[in-house]
């Protein structure tokens, strides 16, 4: 689907405030309300707009520290997808991606303390079946960037 400067609009104006009323955002844009919720409606069936949400502050909510955990599997008869899917149940998993290289997955996870992030690992990583061995790497900062709601 293309979209046109009013759809892009529309998007970054949701972006900043998805719960902003539909005549607040028709308007911002300076367009009827009854076409800025076409659009709202067209970009959502495209799939464009998948939903609208929160944006929680994981430090207020007491979780201090994000790492990332390259994880390597085991070869032989192993699912990366399974494996996956088994590690995103964890609750302090943001996401975990299959990837390329010399690591077969990219777990980003948040946590309390390093301490409650060594249980994690030791705890819940480790006993997943098929993970061969990871490495951890804490971030110090973290900065987004303008493609950061495009997951």
């Amino acid at each position: 689907m293309k979209l046109d400067s009013n759809d892009l609009k529309l998007i970054e104006l949701l972006k900043q405030d998805s719960r902003a009323s539909v005549t607040s955002i028709a308007e911002s844009m300076g367009i009827a309300r009854v076409t800025t919720h076409d659009r709202m409606v067209k970009l959502k069936r495209e799939g464009i707009i998948r939903r609208y949400t929160v944006d929680i502050d994981a430090k207020a909510w007491g979780y201090e520290l994000r790492a990332f955990i390259f994880a390597r599997c085991e070869r032989g008869n192993v699912d990366r997808r399974d494996i996956a899917q088994k590690i995103c149940k964890f609750p302090y998993v943001v996401r975990c991606n299959v990837v390329a290289g010399d690591w077969d997955l990219l777990i980003e996870v948040v946590s309390p303390s390093m301490d409650s992030l060594g249980d994690a690992i030791l705890d819940g990583l480790s006993k997943v079946g098929g993970i061969a061995n990871t490495q951890t790497m804490v971030s110090f900062y973290d900065y987004s960037g303008p493609a950061s709601s495009l997951r």
